[in-house]
């Protein structure tokens, strides 16, 4: 073998004395064997010339790092929303699929807050440092824009969770709520909606980038001017002041929200679901039964932010990329009772 020329997997697996699918396992992170053959054959890859290899170099940091700590590889979940708010249960899905993801890649996650008072932002990164945690999920600003260039994320793996344009930049992830909030008028219209009410607190609508507001637009170009229902602007969960003179005014026929005290609203000023009005829930999840709407697949968000933090660990690769992958996750349209059901449906029970 030349000097330049890179081992084969057998020539690795002849060294150690274990199967070609044993060490194509072992050099790409993934569990199934023991931590002391993975250690043979890692060492035998760096004696055959492998060290200079970014993915193993990376196996080999974590392998020194579990020989002088007690813990298992760490990524680091920090909540970025407000100091000591409830999750919902989207959010909890999140974090539940943080964690199984992390566990399947070989990882442990631990939960911080980037507003704890005990903690400042500063101390964080510098716990974080010491431990040897090299990881990090920003999960998720509540501000469209953020400014986080007076701190330290040169030795981190980054990947924001939601839709703020934080500066630096790094890897990020979110919902195409632009590309739902289209998909699910489109659903609607087939079931005979024309007039489609949105109203999304400001709270969710502003980490998106208002991408929700964005799509309304949209969709505002391609039907009659004289079914176009102006945005209903919450500004703040729960407060609907103003909402039963925007009903009377614009009379939708069917309303997309994120919210479960909507329909509850909408019913208490007599407009029942779905014989008056229908309603999808934006933030849809499999708690809200009967209740039809767009599962925004934030699971899936979770999953896929843990992939790109472990693939730049894989590489080497910290602080703020050169080119950021901005990725977003498509979600699904959920039918439910609280919007008419499909035409093929009503032809079906007909029958």
């Amino acid at each position: 073998m030349t000097k330049d020329a890179q081992p084969s997997i057998q020539e690795i697996a002849d060294k150690v004395g274990v199967s070609k699918a044993t060490v194509s396992r072992a050099l790409r992170g993934l569990p199934g064997h023991k931590q002391e053959t993975r250690d043979k054959i890692l060492k035998a890859a760096q004696e055959l010339g492998y060290e200079s290899h970014p993915i193993l170099s990376a196996l080999m940091s974590s392998v020194r790092f579990k020989k002088t700590s007690d813990f298992s590889p760490v990524i680091a979940e920090v909540h970025c929303q407000p100091w000591k708010r409830d999750l919902g249960d989207n959010m909890v899905s999140l974090k539940k699929n943080i964690k199984d993801q992390a566990t399947k890649l070989g990882y442990n996650v631990e939960e911080f807050h980037w507003f704890d008072p005990d903690m400042p932002p500063k101390r964080l990164l510098d716990i974080l440092r010491a431990r040897g945690i090299r990881g990090v999920l920003l999960e998720y600003f509540t501000e469209s824009r953020v400014d986080l260039t007076e701190y330290d994320f040169s030795q981190f793996a980054v990947v924001s969770i939601g839709g703020a344009a934080i500066r630096p930049r790094f890897h990020r992830v979110e919902p195409n709520h632009y590309s739902n909030l289209i998909k699910s008028i489109r659903t609607l219209q087939e079931r005979g909606y024309q007039r489609f009410g949105v109203m999304i607190p400001k709270f969710f609508e502003k980490p998106s980038g208002f991408k929700r507001d964005a799509a309304l637009y949209s969709v505002h170009n391609t039907i009659a001017e004289e079914n176009r229902v102006p945005m209903y602007q919450m500004e703040e969960e729960h407060n609907f002041s103003g909402f039963e003179e925007w009903m009377e005014t614009h009379q939708p026929d069917c309303i997309l929200g994120v919210g479960e005290d909507i329909p509850i609203k909408l019913e208490s000023l007599g407009y029942r679901i779905p014989e008056r009005v229908g309603y999808a829930h934006l933030g849809w999840h499999s708690s809200y039964k009967g209740m039809a709407g767009m599962n925004p697949n934030w699971g899936g968000v979770g999953l896929t932010a843990v992939n790109l933090v472990v693939d730049q660990l894989n590489r080497n690769e910290y602080g703020s990329p050169e080119h950021p992958n901005w990725v977003l996750v498509e979600g699904e349209w959920i039918d439910g009772e609280s919007v008419r059901p499909a035409q093929s449906e009503t032809t079906s029970n007909a029958k």
